[in-house]
């Protein structure tokens, strides 16, 4: 099990490589978005630059899911990179930035599959998954609650799609970690994807790049698994330095 896989889940959960290469990439793709979602200058210029930003994140999450599980796992890495890229396009198509309304017609998906319906497949492949609920699929199946925790909704919006959104989460999470969740309201706290980026930001302007990149996914690894904070104690021990040097960093930074 790789070295981060430890400190994001209990033992009890099992290996994780796609969680962890999932949880990985989308810290990569949120500081990357946070340098260029405030960008000026023209507009086609931006979009190709974000363009090529979000496919490095991509090709990277392939070579790092590909590489820990092979072969043996690989439709589940087509079906977690798939569902990265459906996640990207949920938010460049609805965060406002220069270059949003420019996105949707020819969103990543289009650029990197020729497709247009990620909205629908996403959605059945959550289905398929929760009806057979296979033993193996609970790596995926936390790789697909994070993508839905994070914002993605494709076609479950409205009232009905809501609460379809709603019960797949408890779904999922009750597949992937083998029980229920007993507190609902902490599947709405990792449902707040803006606030890694409010726990980023100051770090952003007085670390090196090595650490603030280590605590930045600190910071991100502990938003994503509240869950998993809350309900094992043994997480969050091994998280607790991670969070103290963190605190110490921001008394630094008051002082100075």
């Amino acid at each position: 099990m790789p070295e981060g896989n430890q400190a994001i889940y209990p033992p009890s959960f099992g290996e994780a490589p796609l969680s962890h290469a999932f949880q990985v990439a989308w810290l990569d793709w949120r500081q990357r978005w946070d340098s260029l979602r405030d960008s000026v200058g023209e507009q086609d210029a931006l979009i190709e630059r974000v363009s090529e930003e979000a496919q490095a994140v991509v090709r990277r999450l392939w070579r790092s899911a590909f590489g820990s599980v092979g072969e043996a796992a690989g439709e589940q890495v087509k079906g977690m990179v798939y569902a990265f890229v459906a996640l990207l396009d949920e938010n460049l198509l609805f965060d406002p930035w220069n270059g949003q309304a420019a996105w949707q017609e020819r969103p990543l998906e289009s650029r990197l599959y020729g497709t247009r319906n990620a909205g629908e497949r996403v959605p059945q492949a959550i289905h398929r998954l929760l009806e057979t609920r296979a033993p193996g699929t609970r790596d995926l199946a936390n790789v697909y609650l994070q993508c839905l925790l994070l914002g993605f909704h494709g076609r479950l919006r409205g009232p009905k799609g809501e609460a379809l959104h709603e019960k797949w989460r408890h779904a999922l999470f009750a597949h992937a970690w083998q029980r229920d969740a007993e507190a609902p309201a902490l599947l709405e706290t990792l449902a707040r994807p803006a606030s890694a980026a409010a726990l980023r930001l100051p770090l952003r302007r007085t670390l090196p790049d090595g650490l603030r990149l280590t605590l930045m996914v600190a910071a991100g690894t502990l938003l994503l698994i509240v869950l998993g904070h809350w309900l094992w104690s043994d997480v969050r021990g091994e998280l607790t330095p991670l969070l103290d040097l963190a605190c110490s960093v921001t008394a630094t930074e008051r002082m100075g």
